[in-house]
């Protein structure tokens, strides 16, 4: 990124006026044209122009001792009512203790050119650097802070993507163990709650299904993915639930999070379903504060709070060392066997 490039030199080099330019930068297109705005957005790129919101930034490059997380802009998910508040409660604490604040900036991506100039201005006068939320296997804007030089750090793995800066659970090896697990036990037919978890998350897990039901075809073996509407209402989670558990050939074992267990436990108890005896479950995003029975559950226990500290660290370090290579890294989950899951029933018989 060149701090000496002005408006006056994109638009010579983009052969309009600065007022042109000037209309672009703040989202006035009415009367621009689609190769204007085209050969505009193309030149600020090529020149690394970042426009300044104000002279916070002091010219010996003072720290402003400010991180921006980027996160979704909306937080109804079913996932984000436990994840988001683990988050943000351990970067606060790191960010306390290392004198730093924190900005919250949620990604509206309706005009993902306007927003990148609005968080790269950010960067050039009111924050160091980014630790980013919103993210999904197609949306890389994120390379951008990379070019412009802006310290950043993404938390989520994009699967098959190894280029950029990230920190995350491996999502994808503990449904994988998850999985395997309950076949290893006898289930033939398992259900997997979509928990509407970020893109890469639910893409991590997808993955893993489109392989087990690969691997296992021959053995019969039966996954169903099972999702809940958008910002689903306590009542809907439960009869999504219990419909769930009404089938004819109900499968036999659930994947399911912290977010719908109470509800899926009372779905269980008003089908007088016993667990492990009829049916097992793996609570595969289990969050140690907030459910009861951690001794019983069979889980996977969500490192969330370790990723953002990390994550935090991480981007620490690149603000103030940016020219050292960045170590990505990808955090086990470890899977822990309780007493939620069981042999099937029909195959206890069969033992028998």
């Amino acid at each position: 990124m060149k701090a000496s490039v002005t408006i006056a030199e994109v638009s010579k080099k983009a052969g309009v006026s600065k007022s042109t330019v000037s209309n672009y930068l703040n989202g006035k297109y009415e009367r621009m044209s689609e190769e204007t705005k085209k050969i505009i957005g193309d030149t600020i790129r090529d020149l690394g122009y970042t426009p300044n919101l104000s002279a916070r930034r002091l010219p010996n490059k003072e720290k402003s001792r400010t991180v921006c997380l980027v996160i979704p802009e909306n937080l109804t998910r079913l996932f984000d009512s436990k994840y988001y508040p683990k988050v943000f409660h351990a970067i606060e604490r790191l960010a306390e203790k290392d004198n730093y604040n924190i900005l919250i900036y949620s990604r509206k991506r309706n005009n993902p050119e306007k927003e990148m100039l609005f968080l790269k201005s950010m960067a050039s006068s009111v924050v160091d650097g980014f630790i980013v939320f919103d993210l999904d296997s197609e949306d890389r804007f994120f390379k951008e802070f990379e070019t412009a030089g802006i310290p950043y750090v993404c938390v989520g793995k994009i699967s098959g993507y190894e280029d950029y800066h990230y920190v995350a659970s491996d999502h994808e090896e503990a449904a994988r163990n998850t999985l395997e697990y309950l076949i290893q036990l006898g289930h033939k037919k398992i259900a997997v709650f979509e928990m509407c978890d970020s893109g890469v998350v639910q893409d991590a897990r997808l993955s893993v299904i489109t392989e087990i039901r690969e691997k296992y075809r021959k053995d019969g073996i039966e996954i169903q993915r099972i999702s809940f509407p958008p910002k689903a209402s306590d009542q809907v989670i439960y009869d999504v639930c219990r419909k769930a558990m009404e089938q004819r050939e109900k499968p036999t074992a659930y994947v399911i999070s912290s977010s719908i267990r109470q509800y899926f436990l009372m779905a269980a108890n008003d089908l007088n379903l016993s667990i492990p005896e009829d049916i097992s479950y793996v609570n595969i995003e289990y969050y140690s504060r907030n459910d009861w029975g951690k001794e019983e559950q069979t889980r996977v226990e969500s490192k969330a709070s370790l990723i953002a500290e990390t994550a935090f660290k991480k981007l620490l370090k690149n603000i103030y060392n940016p020219l050292a290579k960045f170590e990505s890294e990808l955090v086990p989950l470890e899977l822990t066997i309780g007493l939620t899951t069981g042999i099937p029933g029909q195959q206890k018989e069969e033992i028998k």
